[in-house]
């Protein structure tokens, strides 16, 4: 059974609920053209098992490099691997290859789900459909299942946080850039070092969205870094996106 509308007509929320509500098994596609995004999220008996986002996929391999679990090179002697014929996933090949454990592959891999499904949860245009059914040439942890209730409920408290931030960052369209120095005594900057990895892609051309995506971050995530950073007069809100604005 095909389900499919607009999200200002029901929310992506109540799409997630129905879903979950009848057990459903198939993928959910989310489009949006403002954006110029698309989310896929892949349900079993109304279970979240995969999902990915077209400018951000929170890819496993991204997420476990950006924590230091995996060098470059077994990345690339796992790649190697899958290229002279080795049918098994990429975090299978790493496990065998002593690379990482199995609790890191699920860890990351619910991870990289539940950062494709809070950054849509943002979203409030676009449209979404839903078609039974997974797509063959989607790779599904099978031992990886999140319940859609907690997702539901951690994405309630993040639109709250969200909500307490609009004052300063109305979307993840918003520019920053690096506040003008003031006039007087030098100031010391402490700032973690996650803080840092923001702070050297701020340029006062990207946006947050698009900083996210050079992390492999959520964009909830770095909205949080960068509020701090505009609260204590470090940085400034340029424009928005003219898309993403319009």
């Amino acid at each position: 059974m095909a389900i499919e509308g607009p999200l200002q007509d029901i929310g992506i929320h109540d799409v997630f609920q129905l879903l979950d509500l009848a057990r459903k098994s198939g993928r959910l596609t989310v489009r949006s053209a403002v954006r110029g995004n698309e989310g896929r999220v892949y349900f079993q008996s109304g279970a979240v098992v995969h999902a990915t986002m077209q400018d951000n996929p929170h890819r496993l391999t991204a997420l476990l490099r950006k924590a230091g679990k995996v060098s470059e090179a077994e990345l690339q002697a796992a790649a190697a691997a899958q290229a002279a014929g080795d049918p098994r996933r990429m975090g299978e090949i790493l496990v065998a290859q002593g690379a990482v454990t199995r609790r890191d592959i699920e860890r990351y891999v619910r991870q990289g789900i539940e950062s494709a499904v809070f950054d849509l949860f943002s979203w409030k245009e676009g449209s979404f459909s839903f078609a039974d059914g997974i797509d063959d040439e989607v790779t599904i942890d099978a031992s990886v299942r999140v319940s859609t209730e907690s997702l539901l409920m951690e994405g309630a408290r993040r639109i709250d946080e969200w909500s307490r931030m609009a004052d300063r960052i109305p979307g993840a369209h918003v520019v920053p850039r690096l506040a003008e120095p003031r006039d007087g005594a030098e100031s010391f900057i402490d700032l973690r070092p996650a803080e840092w990895e923001v702070l050297t892609l701020i340029d006062g051309s990207h946006s947050l969205s698009e900083i996210a995506a050079d992390l492999a971050q959520s964009e909830f995530e770095v909205a949080k870094t960068v509020y701090g950073m505009l609260s204590t007069g470090l940085i400034e809100i340029v424009h928005a996106k003219a898309q993403a604005a319009a």
